[in-house]
This record gives C-alpha cells, structure tokens and sequence, in this order.
C-alpha cells in the first residue's frame, strides 16, 4: 500500500510539473509572439522544475512538514514570477502592443501568374510568341514581384507546370546568393552592394546588368509626426546617430528619433548605405533591424503609439503593395517622392532596377531581358508603378 502511495505521489508531482512547464512553454511563446519576452518567464520555468524536484524529494522522504513548506516556498515564488511576468506583459500591452495592428494589405497570390483576377497588368500592346524548350528560372525584390510576374504570365506557357520552382520572389539578399550558385537564371532588383560583390568576385562570378525601372526610395514616419520634409544632410545625420531628437529637427515637442533599418544585403538597407557615402551608419539595436519590407513598414507605423519612429524602403512598395494608411512619405531636400519627380529626376534618392543574371545568358533569358525592354514591357512597368527605362528593343 506504501508503494502505491509513494508511486501515486511520484507520478501526481510529476504530471503537475510537466503541466506547469508546458504551460509555462506556451506562455513564452505567446509574449515571444506578442514582440516582447518578460524578464521573469525564464526564471519561472526554472523555478517550477526545481520546485518539483524539491517536493519529490521531500515526499519522498516521507516528511509532510518539510514537502508542505518546500510547497509554499514553491508557490509563492512561482506566483512571484507569474504575477511579475503578467505584470510585466500588461505594461508593455499598454505601451507598445494594444494598438490596432495593422494587417498587410499585399497577398503574393494577388500576383500570381495565369491566376483568375490577378492584380497583374495585361499588356495592350503586341507580345511575342511565348517561350518554349528550357525556361529560365527567375527571382526578385518583393517590390518587383508584380512586374516580372506579369512578364512570366505574358510570355511563358500559360499551362505553367510547378509554378513556384520557376518564378519567386525571396527578397533582394537571397536572390544574389541563388544567383551565384545557379539556382536561378535572371533576378529582378537593385544593384549589388559592396559584400554581395565581394561574395560574387569569391566564387567567380561576375554579374550582367540590364537597367529597366526607376523608382524613389522613400523615407516615411507616422502621419501625426509634425515633420513632413528632411533634408539629405539631416537624414544623414539621423542615420549616424549625430541627430538623436525630433525637436533638433523642427518638432514643437522633445522625442527620441526611433530609426529603423534593414537587413544587410536588403536592397533598401543598400541603398541607405549609398546615400550616407562616407557617413558610417550608426548600430542599430536588433529589435530596430526589420527583416522584410512589409515589417518595417509596420513597425514605424506602429512603433508604441508614437510618433517617433522613421523607415525607408521604396516607394511603389509603400504606397500600392502595403498601403498603410498611418504612414507618410517625407519630401527631401523640398521635394516631393511622386512619380513625376521621379521621371525629371528632381527627386534626389533615384535608385535604377535591373535585370541580373551570373552567368551567359541562354535565349530564352536574353529574350526575357528584351520584352521587358519593349514597348509592351515598359507597359507593364509603367503601368505596374515605376518609371520605365528605354531600352534597345
């Protein structure tokens, strides 16, 4: 009967430890989820696992004094950790996270080719025969998605088979090492920065560039930000952390200057190394580096209810793809990011989109490279959202 006992104790403390640490598990990954980790999620796991083994052991010596106490001691600083790490969570829920979240409006099947009311542009002008035999492999910035997708569906078969395995879009810092290994034939997106050149000139390759699109690279803050306009110089500067406040920039109210960056090798974080030049750009903490282009969006949009952040990323993106509805685009230098100013080059932050490819290109490729260069491609270019740029064809 003893055994019993002591087997029905061990098992019972067991199966409540392996409750509380699943439990535990789940409410980590919820606040990892929710964007912030409460200092005190950690040591409540461990608190709870030690506590079981306290009280096992304390059972199992058959001292009902010394397991009651080891029980309280255990509860109480487990309900210390809880309660601080709810706490904790609440605050920064009515700091940062209880604002509206803002959904992405861009949904990549919107785009996707030969679908049934994709948001792709047709054409009106003359296409050419569609390829046959091998078909390149292409791949692309997000932003460009729409344009070498509507490329894909004007002269490729349109009983495409293993859609995905020929034409995707990865973001510009994978698509150049796709790129250097073969994995694809054709990339649509800004130009290299100085490390993917360098990881290209390692492995011998040297890349082929075809400008085709012109487009603004934007910088953007919450819509009830007071500043509408910065100049170059003043971005520079915020960029290396010599201007830290929005009050130093016009601002009627003191603020910290939240700016956000990019990834390395992102075609918006190159080209924001483009326009400091020799200006280093300042560290930016992890939680201020955005992965995809979308997030950034969000995050300076979002940023705590503020109106402190700042983002970049390009303006067809911005404006058509996320259309973000609590962001605005800041003029530079005076001058506005529209599509007019693109196309007379007043805008100052011009960037050029290519067509890339590492190695001879086959003639299905080059004849890619041509349409999209001909007056029906500039169509869809023009059409999708970017200032085209004349080619040959």
């Amino acid at each position: 009967m003893n055994l019993f006992i002591k087997i029905l104790k061990s098992v019972s403390i067991l199966a409540v430890g392996t409750a509380w640490t699943f439990l535990s598990f789940i409410f980590f990954t919820l606040v990892m989820f929710a964007g912030t980790l409460p200092v005190l999620t950690v040591p409540m796991i461990f608190i709870a696992w030690c506590g079981g083994i306290v009280i096992l052991f304390a059972w199992q010596t058959k001292n009902g004094k010394r397991a009651l106490r080891g029980s309280i001691v255990v509860a109480g600083a487990l309900i210390v950790a809880v309660g601080g790490s709810f706490i904790e969570y609440w605050i920064d829920w009515h700091t940062r996270t209880r604002y509206d979240v803002i959904q992405s409006n861009i949904n990549q099947w919107d785009y996707l080719p030969f679908s049934k009311n994709n948001k792709l542009i047709i054409p009106t002008l003359p296409v050419p025969p569609r390829l046959t035999g091998t078909l390149p492999k292409i791949n692309g910035a997000y932003a460009l998605y729409p344009v070498y997708a509507a490329v894909v569906q004007a002269i490729y078969p349109e009983n495409l088979d293993f859609y995905w395995s020929i034409v995707g879009t990865t973001g510009s810092d994978s698509t150049f090492k796709r790129l250097n290994d073969g994995s694809v034939d054709l990339i649509f997106g800004g130009a290299p920065s100085e490390a993917q050149l360098k990881a290209a000139r390692a492995m011998n390759v040297s890349y082929e560039m075809t400008p085709f699109a012109r487009e603004a690279f934007v910088f953007f803050v919450n819509k009830n930000n007071p500043i509408s306009g910065l100049t170059s110089e003043q971005i520079r500067k915020i960029y290396s952390g010599e201007i830290t406040d929005w009050k130093e920039l016009g601002a009627p109210e003191s603020e910290k200057i939240i700016a956000y960056q990019r990834n390395a090798g992102s075609g918006s974080q190159t080209m924001l190394e483009k326009i400091m030049g020799e200006t280093p750009i300042m560290s930016a903490p992890k939680e201020r580096v955005s992965d995809g282009m979308g997030d950034i969006i969000r995050r300076t949009a979002e940023y705590r209810n503020k109106n402190c952040a700042i983002g970049f990323s390009f303006r067809f993106y911005t404006l058509e793809m996320m259309k973000n509805d609590k962001l605005k685009l800041l003029s530079v230098d005076g001058i506005a990011p529209t599509k007019e100013n693109i196309e007379n080059g007043k805008y100052p932050f011009i960037a050029d989109f290519y067509m890339i490819s590492a190695r001879e290109r086959s003639e299905n490729t080059q004849k890619i490279v041509n349409f999209v260069l001909s007056p029906a491609g500039r169509e869809i270019t023009e059409k999708t959202g970017y200032v085209p740029i004349n080619g040959n064809p």
